[in-house]
């Protein structure tokens, strides 16, 4: 399901097909690990992403208020219509800074 990239301060996940629940328990694992290896920047790029559950979702966002505490944060790229509209009906699209691409929202961490 996921890919991963990373500089040195900030990690690139790229997710592919449809993510449900038990996807994003894994998921969620992973980026744990992350945050206990003392790397809170995360870049999720959804591109390749066509589906994702709405409970999924809820969790997603609510890591990302957590990763927000440690002074770090999830980003989100690559979101098709479809995803971007699942995410805006659970409420949580305005709480994800979205960028453009990969680079966008690597340089965001920087800014």
């Amino acid at each position: 399901m996921a890919v991963s990239t990373s500089t040195e301060t900030v990690t690139v996940l790229r997710l592919a097909g449809d993510i449900g629940i038990s996807d994003m328990d894994v998921l969620l694992r992973s980026m744990t690990d992350l945050v206990l290896g003392n790397q809170n920047k995360v870049v999720l790029n959804f591109r390749q992403v066509k589906h994702v559950s709405l409970n999924a979702i809820s969790k997603l966002a609510e890591r990302n208020q957590r990763f927000k505490a440690l002074g770090g944060e999830i980003k989100l790229v690559g979101l098709i219509p479809y995803v971007a509209n699942l995410f805006k009906l659970v409420g949580a699209y305005s709480n994800f800074d979205v960028a453009f691409d990969e680079d966008e929202a690597v340089a965001r961490f920087d800014s």
